[in-house]
């Protein structure tokens, strides 16, 4: 009789490849499809939320108590807290990494602030009740996700999808540095005004004002401390994606569950925009043909200030995606990306940084593969207008600083002239023609 222990031991000796070969497809079949969201599968985790104080004191009222932050202190916000700055600023990091600067003498509520990940599922909804603010919008809001300003005791929505902007109640307007902002009258449901990148729009009128209406020093301090956040945010993905010691490697682990490895070369094309490289990135990714997680990737660059290789990389990483996508989510990713090609296209007509003909190239190939052209139509007009309103602005300051050089150096004594009418027509003649002809440019360049 055979011994009942040689049994299974002749089994497995007789299957051994079989059963080896099966182990290892469940172990892939792990890797690929397995829930890992007890372990950071993101480039960079969320954070939880909180107020720093920047200068003097800080408070929040939360039900019934008052909490005192003092200044170079933070302590954390919830949903419901009201936030009030007195001669003192603060800043607020949402969950996701953006950030709101609260002015002195300033007052937020929050009506909604979570999210899933710090790449979806952003929800972060709050109201200005008095003061200024300025938000610096880090992530592409896309799907459910959504970052509202509410003003104008909340009969006034800024809906935006990652943008910079600004909402001064005391000077009564809204001003957007980058991309665009949506207003939405909440009442009246009267439809949206876009207010484009240089924008100035007022707070009750939804009519364009003059750049003068601007805080310039607000604005200033704003933008030097949004370059030094985003110069903060790209060593550290740097220091993610390089792998330096002593960092917690999110993409180490993001690759790992993906079930692909880790090569220098192939992350390192993310920043360096190294074509053989970045084929090498591409084609696996391919494999895997998960746009959801690739996502992540593309949100780490996103807020991200522009250079030519970022711009590069967030283009090739939106055809990447697009391509991957599932097909019932083709069609918002090609609209949402549209729009963030115009605007990269904006940015590098701005900046000097970006090929601006390749832009524009492939935001004519989005159009053709189907995307909202009548969305694009009209961020375009609106930039055009707010083009031809900078001109008007810029001509108008030019001609009264010449009228005025040629009062106070008498030059037109000299030449025994004077300041007739029919001077200041010539004057005038050669503003608008010179105006004409860079509107006539723009034009064709926002076409």
């Amino acid at each position: 009789m055979q011994n009942s222990s040689e049994v299974p031991k002749r089994f497995f000796q007789k299957h051994a490849i079989t059963l080896t070969m099966f182990g290892l497809l469940a172990i892939i079949w792990l890797l690929l499809f397995s829930d890992f969201s007890k372990s950071p599968t993101i480039i960079s985790e969320k954070i939880d939320p909180y107020v720093l104080s920047t200068k003097g004191k800080t408070l929040i009222f939360r039900e019934k108590q008052s909490i005192s932050v003092e200044e170079n202190d933070q302590a954390p916000i919830f949903t419901g807290d009201k936030i009030r700055t007195l001669d003192s600023t603060a800043t607020i990091f949402w969950p996701d990494g953006s950030i709101t600067r609260l002015g002195e003498k300033s007052s937020i509520k929050i009506r909604e602030m979570r999210a899933k990940t710090a790449n979806e599922n952003i929800q972060v909804d709050f109201s200005l009740e008095q003061g200024k603010s300025w938000s610096n919008v880090m992530k592409y809001m896309f799907g459910d996700s959504y970052f509202h300003e509410r003003f104008n005791n909340d009969t006034a929505l800024a809906a935006v999808r990652g943008t910079v902007f600004e909402v001064n109640l005391d000077r009564r307007y809204i001003h957007t540095i980058d991309h665009a902002v949506s207003i939405e009258d909440i009442w009246s449901h009267t439809g949206s005004t876009f207010v484009v990148a240089g924008g100035v729009f007022d707070t009750d009128t939804r009519k364009a004002l003059v750049r003068s209406t601007i805080d310039e020093a607000w604005a200033k301090a704003n933008s030097s401390a949004d370059a030094i956040y985003l110069n903060e945010r790209m060593e550290s993905l740097k220091k993610q994606i390089l792998g330096y010691a002593g960092q917690t490697n999110y993409m180490d682990i993001f690759l790992q569950k993906a079930g692909l490895k880790k090569t220098d070369s192939s992350l390192n094309s993310l920043l360096t925009g190294d074509a053989t490289a970045w084929s090498q990135f591409e084609n696996e990714m391919k494999q895997w043909k998960d746009s959801t997680k690739l996502m992540d990737i593309y949100q780490e660059f996103y807020g991200l200030g522009n250079t030519e290789k970022l711009i590069d990389t967030k283009m090739k990483l939106r055809d990447l995606i697009m391509e991957t996508a599932p097909k019932d989510k083709k069609q918002m990713l090609l609209d949402d990306f549209t729009r963030s090609t115009l605007y990269d296209s904006w940015n590098a007509l701005q900046t000097g940084t970006g090929n601006i003909e390749w832009l524009q190239k492939k935001l004519k190939d989005y159009i053709k593969q189907g995307a909202d052209r009548k969305m694009i139509d009209t961020l375009q007009n609106a930039a055009q207008q707010e083009g031809i309103r900078g001109l008007d602005t810029i001509l108008e300051n030019t001609k009264q600083t010449i009228i005025q050089t040629l009062g106070e150096k008498n030059l037109l004594d000299e030449a025994g002239k004077g300041v007739n009418a029919a001077t200041l027509e010539q004057i005038n003649n050669t503003a608008t023609e010179v105006r004409n002809s860079i509107t006539d440019g723009l034009k064709k360049l926002t076409q």
